[in-house]
């Protein structure tokens, strides 16, 4: 009877035993999360990042400036005058008080005469210098750019001769007058004709004469 009971005892010890066995201790849940690497030493394994990691957000894209426009530069107002006419070019006024065409010009004992074929326009004006220094209205270099303009198409330069009263031979002191001429070659063609004919004036402004 004893020796039954003993059997019965030492089973329920095994079986206990057993029992505590196979339930993990919180100390080897923890190892669970542990491993070790090739060195030897315990790593532990840290959660995925790839779960955590959250997109990137797109940040809105700007959208290109407009340059601001460069506005056109005004050309100088060109104005129209007549001969006889008083107006101001720059720091000058000016009125072609006549004109004429002929083979030469002259003054006192010499004189200049233009090419075979061509003829001077001669211009003949009043000025005044308001500006603030002495200058030339016209000359060889500088001055007033002065052409004639043959049916809006044919060009004519000026000539300065060295005569005596052309207004290209001397310099014209501030707020004084001087009257003079200025010539222009032009053809026989040029001259004969009845087609329209202007002079055109430039300094700082613009500005044109109508002779037909």
């Amino acid at each position: 009877m004893r020796t039954k009971f003993g059997l019965i005892l030492m089973i329920c010890a095994i079986l206990v035993i057993s029992a505590c066995g196979n339930n993990p201790t919180s100390s080897d849940s923890a190892k669970q999360d542990e491993s070790v690497n090739a060195a030897g030493e315990t790593v532990k394994d840290e959660p995925s990042k790839e779960a955590t990691t959250e997109p990137a957000k797109e940040e809105p894209k700007e959208e290109p400036k407009e340059e601001p426009k460069e506005e056109p530069k005004e050309e100088p107002k060109e104005a129209s005058n007549k001969p006889g006419e008083k107006f101001t070019l720059g720091d000058w006024e000016v009125v072609l008080d006549s004109f004429e065409f002929d083979q030469k010009v002259s003054a006192d004992m010499f004189s200049s005469s233009a090419d075979e074929g061509n003829k001077f326009l001669i211009l003949n004006y009043t000025v005044t210098n308001n500006g603030k220094e002495a200058k030339d209205f016209t000359s060889i270099i500088g001055g007033v750019n002065m052409k004639a303009i043959f049916k809006e198409e044919y060009e004519y330069n000026y000539t300065v001769t060295m005569i005596d009263g052309d207004l290209g031979t001397g310099s014209i002191k501030p707020l004084a007058t001087k009257s003079g001429f200025v010539v222009i070659e032009v053809p026989d063609g040029v001259a004969d004709s009845k087609e329209s004919l202007v002079i055109k004036l430039e300094d700082q402004d613009k500005a044109q004469i109508t002779l037909r």
